[in-house]
């Protein structure tokens, strides 16, 4: 009889199972973006590294940001997909990138090599990006759409604490056959899963959506007629109201939409996180705290994870507003933080200044830095997009948000290693610090607050002249 339950209780939440096994796609992203924290220790010891040399800082610098391009390539190949073919062949396809990734590591024997596989990541994170949001959106029902939809951030966050947690303490080798792992299983669980209702409809295959919807909500088709028309109506007014890119520049509604969206999305990168991210474990070994740089690692992943968790259960209390108050105020005093013991630290040696009292410094700073990342700036940017453009021009709106992000993304990445050469570590957070502060006055000007608006109420006060700041609902 509990066997008979549980399967009964599994089957009434399959939705939960799609979306759950959806995201897998978002912890292979995790993975990929947290590699180069071990890695670049080990390529840097040859007894570690599978390169006969040691990469230049130049090649560091490719091996970092050309992940970015690689997320600048994928959107528009993973939508076409996701268009022609349906969301989970979209899904698989980048879950084979991320493995193709992956072997290339295993057997990389030149920066060449690792530079396709580091390429071919990123392609696989545009993939998961653009499509599980869409995929998820269109599974779950509109009360579970909220939670389902949120487990993007906590997703990627697993991924980044899994590379943090095992990179540092197996071999190079051992690594990536590890995380190899997690793009088969998921392509191997996933596979199993429906293709959305939607997607049917849209290619007229009735009687596939509907055994696609039987699935995922555990009953016969008959009992779920209402929810079945209101898909079919949804999905033949989108291909009726068509629209174009044109529509984003010619109304004012839109117009601002995008300023907001895109200028939070370019601040968002301008804080510094994907460096923070990418080479968290060379960061902790600049500072010299006497915590083990893998361990402080490991730290600032069970953090990110943490913070995610409390965003998705609060945001919808607290708003979008507070959160990226706090969020952009939090990272701005963790980085004049960081940036001033890194400046004590250049002139500990001249002064004989010791800063053993200040040693848990680093590690605090970074902590309530990533903290205060994953509370607001890193889920509500891409949160505002969803909720302020309606869906005919969503597609264009976020092609526009994405390809401002990974270009600035890239550039930050590229030229990290060379700004803190030519102005010093602590000038180079202190300069995130300035633009966390723009985020601030950005948030508190412009940002208007969407917490329990529909899209009509969002775009009518995305219509008027008032000042934002005013805006605020109790």
């Amino acid at each position: 009889m509990m066997w008979i339950n549980g399967a009964a209780l599994l089957r009434n939440k399959c939705q939960y199972l799609a979306a759950i096994l959806a995201n897998l796609s978002v912890v292979c992203t995790g993975c990929a973006m947290g590699w180069t924290s071990p890695v670049e220790s080990k390529l840097t010891h040859p007894k570690h590294s599978p390169l006969p040399t040691v990469p230049t800082d130049a090649e560091f610098s490719w091996i970092g940001s050309i992940l970015a391009l690689g997320s600048l390539a994928g959107p528009p190949v993973a939508g076409y997909i996701a268009h022609r073919f349906g969301r989970k062949l979209a899904l698989l396809t980048g879950g084979l990138l991320f493995a193709i990734a992956f072997i290339l590591f295993v057997t990389a024997r030149s920066v060449a090599q690792l530079l396709v596989g580091r390429f071919l990541q990123g392609c696989g994170i545009g993939f998961a990006l653009a499509i599980t949001p869409l995929y998820v959106c269109e599974i779950a029902t509109a009360q579970r759409r909220g939670s389902l939809g949120s487990l993007v951030q906590v997703s990627m966050t697993l991924g980044m604490l899994m590379v943090y947690s095992i990179g540092p303490y197996v071999s190079y080798t051992t690594m990536q056959y590890i995380l190899l792992a997690v793009p088969l299983l998921f392509c191997a669980a996933f596979s199993q899963m429906p293709e959305t209702p939607h997607y049917y409809v849209a290619h007229g295959r009735y009687a596939d959506a509907s055994r696609s919807l039987e699935y995922l909500r555990g009953e016969c088709i008959e009992e779920l007629q209402d929810e079945f028309g209101s898909i079919q109506r949804s999905v033949e007014d989108s291909i009726r109201n068509r629209g174009t890119i044109g529509e984003l520049f010619r109304d004012h509604a839109n117009r601002r939409a995008l300023f907001i969206c895109t200028g939070i999305i370019v601040l968002q990168q301008l804080s510094g996180i994907n460096p923070v991210q990418f080479y968290a474990q060379t960061i902790f070994e600049k500072t010299g705290t006497a915590i083990r740089p893998e361990l402080a690692s490991i730290i600032i992943g069970g953090v990110q994870v943490v913070a995610s968790m409390i965003t998705v259960l609060t945001l919808d209390k607290l708003g979008r507003r507070p959160y990226l108050l706090i969020s952009s105020g939090g990272m701005c005093c963790a980085l004049v933080a960081l940036g001033t013991y890194f400046y004590l630290e250049t002139q500990r040696v001249a002064s004989g200044l010791s800063l053993d009292r200040l040693a848990f410094l680093p590690v605090l700073s970074l902590v309530v830095f990533t903290a205060a990342f994953c509370l607001g700036f890193g889920p509500i940017a891409w949160l505002l997009i969803g909720e302020m453009f309606a869906p005919n021009i969503k597609s264009f709106a976020s092609s526009i948000v994405s390809s401002s992000c990974w270009g600035v993304a890239f550039f930050v990445l590229f030229y990290f290693s060379s700004l803190d050469a030519a102005i010093g570590t602590h000038w180079l957070f202190w300069t995130f610090a300035i633009f966390t502060a723009g985020a601030f006055l950005f948030t508190y000007l412009f940002v208007i607050e969407t917490k329990g608006l529909s899209l009509p109420e969002i775009q009518a006060q995305l219509n008027e002249t008032a000042r934002i700041i005013s805006d605020d609902k109790p």
